[in-house]
């Protein structure tokens, strides 16, 4: 490993025409490494580039992912899709092969690392993983070397193409010819775009020992699934004999993931759905429909006839990283929310409404924040009880995150008091969202939390185009909306008032 190693230092040593990102993309992999970014600065990194902005917005409105509404603008697509789904799409989008010169088939390259890429990202469905995004993008990323070696060195690596029936031949003949393969190489290539380091591993073991070889612990699931999705996507890219090839296929998905039969024709069956909608966006013929549906059918019928009884067998074993890594990633969002309720807490409000009113000073975006107090709860714990009084809590949360859209964020500030803090949003939209708010509230309370409550509320708007109120801090701001809270108190409880109105 060590001489492999030093030979690869020594190769990347002497090459000058290394691919590189755009920098667009590689300001969004900066990003994808702070903790601290949010929307508002991924939008900001986009912005200048108006191509890829409007693949972005392509994709987002794509059925790959869009939801009930279309979206117009970049904070909208950057909203839905996420920071790891921005990354996916913008280096998809970026490591599209330019040109074909070289002995490399780059269609054949590209269709394969595609079709790995969703091989992927449906086996990280399969197993529950809550972002198949960073698991599609590193299987995207395991043959990048192959595009380096076919620039750096043609003449040699037509010969080792020539000589290679199979994509693991291609990578023997890499390591026989040079002591390393495009595995090891695209791995150390990542590094030096500062790509996030689960993905650079990934991609450098794609070609290391199989999982099932492997001690249990020492792969992780993303090393694990990207390693099979390589033999997966040849199930539909090579035309070997579907008898050989699917049975040694479902085994090895079974050895390293613990997928039953019933989880294997799952993963196929995402597969084949997700073909015509990454076609479409990519504007890449993956699949035929017909060959799919045929392989379909093959795979199922010898499931069937072989019954694969070492899948059923064995089918009780899941890997323990899987369940710690869900159990880990759970424990992290409990830290930011309120247990009783479930929506976000105190400090983690504040932060985000920190990071929301830079980004508006700084863009000159609309932020609103409104501030909701239920009308004497005191009287409902007393009257009716703590667990009544829980339950009004619970339903009211419930309620606020119903009415919000998926880019604002509701919290509990403490007591019976809420915020909502709503980027993007005027005063006028602000205030007829918490008079909906207001009045849902007096109208369902008794039937579905028990007890008939009503709320107040205050809100206040930073707008710089309209020049509404002079907050020069994030903390003014949610003191103006308190202050219009204890207004509308004053004024009889069980309404809505925005700050400005009652300063005016």
């Amino acid at each position: 490993m060590a001489s492999d190693a030093r030979m690869l230092t020594k190769f990347l040593a002497y090459q000058t025409g290394l691919p590189s990102l755009p920098a667009v993309a590689l300001r969004i992999l900066e990003l994808s490494e702070d903790p601290e970014a949010g929307i508002a600065e991924l939008a900001a990194a986009i912005t200048p580039d108006p191509a890829l902005s409007a693949k972005l917005l392509r994709a987002a409105n794509s059925p790959l992912y869009a939801q009930r509404r279309q979206v117009s603008n970049l904070r909208q697509v950057c909203s839905m899709l996420g920071l790891n789904g921005v990354v996916t799409v913008a280096l998809t989008f970026s490591l599209a092969p330019a040109d074909s010169a070289g002995p490399l088939d780059k269609t054949a390259y590209w269709r394969r690392s595609l079709v790995a890429a969703i091989a992927c990202r449906s086996l990280a469905e399969a197993l529950g993983e809550g972002d198949p995004e960073r698991f599609f993008l590193a299987a995207l990323l395991q043959d990048l070397g192959m595009v380096v070696l076919d620039k750096a060195c043609p003449d040699e690596y037509a010969k080792i193409l020539s000589k290679a029936s199979r994509h693991d031949d291609i990578a023997a003949g890499e390591t026989n010819l040079m002591g390393f393969d495009h595995a090891q190489l695209g791995g150390r290539l990542l590094r030096i775009w500062r790509v996030p380091e689960e993905l650079c591993h990934a991609v450098e073991a794609s070609h290391g020992p199989q999982p099932d070889a492997v001690p249990a612990g020492e792969a992780s699931l993303m090393d694990r699934c990207v390693r099979v999705s390589g033999p997966l996507a040849d199930l539909w890219v090579d035309e070997d004999d579907i008898q050989v090839a699917f049975p040694a296929v479902a085994s090895l998905l079974q050895c390293s993931l613990g997928l039953g039969v019933r989880e294997c024709h799952a993963v196929l069956d995402g597969m084949a759905a997700l073909f015509p909608e990454y076609s479409s966006l990519f504007e890449v013929d993956l699949v035929d429909q017909s060959a799919s549906a045929a392989l379909l059918e093959s795979a199922r019928e010898l499931s069937v006839l072989r019954n694969l009884k070492m899948l059923q067998e064995t089918e009780r074993y899941r890997t323990r990283n899987e369940r710690l890594e869900s159990d880990n990633r759970a424990l992290a969002r409990l830290t930011h929310l309120d247990p009783l309720t479930g929506v976000l807490n105190r400090g983690r409000l504040d932060t985000l409404l920190e990071t929301e009113f830079q980004a508006a000073q700084r863009n000159g975006w609309p932020l609103s924040v409104a501030f909701l107090d239920v009308d004497h709860f005191k009287r409902v714990n007393d009257a009716l009880g703590h667990h009544t009084g829980d339950k009004v809590l619970t339903w009211l949360a419930k309620l606020l995150q119903t009415n919000v859209r998926a880019s604002d964020f509701v919290g509990r500030y403490g007591g019976e008091e809420f915020v909502l803090i709503l980027p993007g949003t005027g005063p006028e939209d602000a205030y007829a969202l918490v008079e909906r708010i207001r009045k849902t509230t007096e109208a369902e309370s008794l039937c579905n939390a028990g007890a008939h409550i009503t709320v107040s509320l205050g809100v206040a708007s930073y707008l710089q185009s309209h020049n509404t109120m002079a907050y020069d801090s994030a903390s003014k701001l949610l003191r103006a909306a308190d202050r219009a809270l204890y207004a509308a108190k004053q004024r009889g409880r069980n309404q809505a008032i925005a700050y400005e109105a009652t300063v005016s």
